[in-house]
């Protein structure tokens, strides 16, 4: 498409402008997002099942967590980062998965016991600011260790001629 011809499609002129890895980033964060939001649902329902039965905050968010976690990782490895040339190392890759997780999960779990613990924030309260705070750096971990990995090892293989 000619330099005009970008010109007259509108939204075209913006993404000319933007480097390819960012389109690609925002891609998979579109996907992260949704896949986010499914482990999430999990997520709410075990903790708000849990708090309701009469388990502490701090504990039922921990295991909320861990069910979303599960989710996620079936989700993300097959949609948000797929393994198209089938080389991930699915035990690396899940292990990787996981500590990300707990990372979440020890930020998550803080969050919430110090906001409830200190009357700061409700228990619903605590877990919106906690899955705010934990999404970001976890999608952060995600995309630069967990799968990025396989990602360069995949382009240097392929730029050395090896499949």
């Amino acid at each position: 498409m000619s330099a005009a011809g970008v010109d007259s499609v509108p939204g075209e002129r913006w993404r000319a402008a933007v480097p390819t890895g960012l389109l690609r980033l925002g891609g998979e964060s579109i996907r992260y997002l949704a896949v986010s939001a499914v482990a999430l649902g999990c997520d709410v329902a075990f903790y708000a099942g849990l708090v309701s039965g009469g388990t502490r905050a701090a504990a039922a968010g921990a295991v909320g967590y861990a069910i979303g976690l599960i989710v996620h990782y079936a989700l993300s490895a097959r949609w948000v980062f797929p393994d198209a040339q089938g080389t991930r190392r699915t035990t690396p890759t899940l292990v990787k998965f996981v500590a990300t997780g707990f990372i979440g999960l020890a930020t998550t779990a803080a969050i919430i016991d110090g906001l409830t613990r200190n009357h700061v924030a409700g228990a619903f309260s605590a877990k919106a600011a906690a899955v705010v705070t934990a999404y970001v750096i976890v999608f952060l971990l995600r995309r630069t260790y967990v799968f990025a990995a396989g990602t360069r090892s995949q382009e240097s293989a392929r730029l050395s001629g090896q499949s």
